[in-house]
């Protein structure tokens, strides 16, 4: 999680402040050279008014910090914030939100104009669909965009939203509208763990909470929270990506395990001209679900904003459900002569009924990669097959063992797997589960790369994407991809949380790529994202649409279903300020 504000090279605006671009300080003046931010696109005042009125709300304009806020884990490019925020409270939260849309007269101005400041939410940053790049459509820097005048009903202005009388319902009014950059809010502050009542399975936690400081905090209690997308990201972000990851087979989705959660919407209208937000209306609150195990009152609103990616509202707190430690686990892997061998042993699995915790599948050259990242290390090397990682977890030894038999009989005695080895204890069971543990990294540095070396491959230039299909043609779906890596001679690792039909490639770009090559790189993931649908799959079961995968949802939903998205949106957020850009757009 992200350090607090004042452990960082970062500001606090003072009250004197009159351009965001000329008066900043830093902590260290003697990184103010080299941490300066380029001139900022924010209305000038934008930044003086939110300190005046909140004079301890944390702001950063160092460079490190816009950059490292204006993307994720990806290949995207960095595409920075103006003005990185952190917020401790969901009424200044309501005060940002309310001035990023709001009608000014500037000097010169024939008409007022109507400045939209773009907002994307911040959690741990280990988003991989472009999610956090600023996707800034119509900037203020668009000169053609600086006499765009629009006419705009009346109604939808603050001063005249109460008590409007039918005629001035059909008046309009003339405006300029612009778009003035963007601010990252960063969540980290949002730090609240609540009290568990004995006997309920749930605790309500801020959104900036990280999955493994939650996990730290119950830790007294023998109850944990078994969502494990990888990262160590925050319980907000996971929200709103949608994220599941390696224990989704047996304990679900966010979308399964989010009972209730507090969400602020952006502005409905058009603020008024003053420099005091406290004075206007408050953009909307919604505490959403319930602290019950069902719930059947209403619309699902929880299940609108899971998986919204911070399109819709700025997530401030979240009821998840925890579970206990389970007493005995035991891991497991085994290898196949095939990939499609070893994925019909995963439909094999689930289809019997065989409870399993965690069911992971890797290529043969996923193996090669770890082979390779090891040798100055005390493990062995695997023989380079398709291997299958279990884990079987319990309460009663007898039961998680007669799990394993079972397990294995599918692997050995049916189809034929070899070197079934299992393990109990954390460090052997850590071993056995190596390779999984170190596919990433070790994915990245078969491409001759790692992110201290310029020649090679990075975390930043490395693509992971995903898709998930019906169990039934996940054996397929992934033996198809693998040859297509290569058919058209890609470098690349598959591997899937085998137990949901949910797949991932892992491919690494070199500064040195040719155009030829990836030009195939992405047709691999075309391939992928078109198989998918074919079958009636998703085009991503956990990383999210971001913008990295918008083209494919009309192939997936139809136009109806995507215009219905873009209505939702319209709906919400008139204004586009809440992440614009990103799964669907708006005209």
């Amino acid at each position: 999680m992200h350090q607090r504000l004042e452990e960082r090279q970062s500001i606090i605006i003072p009250r004197y402040f009159s351009s965001p671009s000329l008066h900043f300080r830093h902590s260290s003046s003697s990184a103010a050279a080299a941490t300066a931010a380029p001139p900022s696109r924010l209305p000038i005042d934008f930044l003086e008014i939110l300190q005046n009125n909140h004079p301890n709300l944390k702001i950063s304009l160092n460079k490190y910090d816009l950059d490292s806020h204006g993307h994720g884990e990806s290949h995207h490019p960095v595409s920075p914030p103006d003005a990185v925020l952190y917020p401790s409270s969901v009424e200044e939260i309501q005060d940002i939100l309310r001035l990023c849309c709001r009608e000014v007269y500037r000097e010169g101005d024939v008409v007022p104009t109507v400045e939209i400041v773009s907002v994307i939410p911040y959690g741990a940053g280990t988003s991989l669909e472009g999610h956090l790049n600023f996707m800034l459509p119509q900037d203020d820097s668009v000169e053609s965009n600086n006499d765009i005048i629009v006419e705009i009903p009346v109604s939808l202005f603050e001063s005249n939203n109460s008590g409007v009388s039918e005629q001035l319902k059909n008046e309009t009014k003339k405006v300029r509208i612009k778009r003035k950059g963007g601010i990252s809010l960063d969540m980290c502050n949002f730090q609240s763990v609540g009290e568990l009542t004995p006997g309920d399975g749930f605790v309500k936690v801020g959104a900036g909470v990280t999955r493994n400081s939650l996990n730290d905090a119950l830790r007294h209690t023998g109850l944990q929270f078994m969502i494990d997308p990888g990262a160590d990201a925050t319980i907000g972000g996971m929200t709103a990506c949608g994220a599941s990851g390696t224990a989704a087979v047996k304990y679900h989705t966010m979308r399964e395990n989010v009972l209730a959660m507090t969400t602020v919407l952006p502005p409905q209208t058009i603020a008024s001209v003053t420099n005091d937000t406290r004075s206007r209306s408050k953009p909307r609150v919604v505490t959403c679900g319930s602290n019950a195990l069902k719930n059947s009152a209403g619309y699902n609103l929880p299940h609108l904003f899971i998986g919204s990616e911070g399109t819709l509202g700025i997530i401030t707190d979240v009821t998840v459900k925890i579970y206990p430690i389970p007493s005995h686990v035991i891991a497991a892997s085994c290898t196949f002569d095939d990939l499609h061998t070893a994925a019909e042993v995963v439909t094999t699995i689930r289809m019997l009924g065989i409870p399993v915790s965690r069911i992971e599948l890797l290529d043969e050259i996923s193996i090669r990669a770890f082979n390779q990242s090891v040798k100055n290390e005390e493990l062995d090397p695997m023989e380079e097959k398709a291997t299958l990682f279990l884990e079987f977890s319990g309460h009663s030894e007898s039961s998680v063992m007669a799990d394993l038999s079972a397990a294995q009989a599918v692997c050995v005695d049916d189809f034929e797997g070899s070197n079934f080895v299992s393990a109990r204890d954390e460090m052997t069971r850590n071993e056995v589960w190596a390779a999984r543990h170190k596919l990433y990294y070790s994915s990245i540095a078969l491409r001759g790369g790692g992110d201290n070396d310029g020649e090679g491959a990075t975390s930043q230039s490395t693509i992971v994407t995903d898709v998930c299909v019906p169990l039934s043609s996940f054996a397929d779906i992934i033996t198809a991809t693998a040859k297509d890596l290569r058919d058209l001679d890609v470098f690349g690792t598959c591997f899937g949380h085998a137990g949901d039909g949910n797949f991932h490639c892992i491919l690494p770009l070199r500064p040195d790529d040719t155009d030829e090559y990836k030009g195939n790189v992405f047709k691999v993931i075309e391939l992928m994202a078109e198989r998918a649908i074919n079958v009636g799959g998703s085009v991503t079961g956990e990383h999210g649409v971001g913008y990295g995968k918008k083209k494919f949802l009309e192939k997936m939903y139809g136009g109806a279903g995507v215009s219905l998205m873009q209505t939702i949106k319209r709906s919400i957020d008139p204004w586009s300020i809440m992440n614009p850009g990103k799964i669907v757009d708006l005209s």
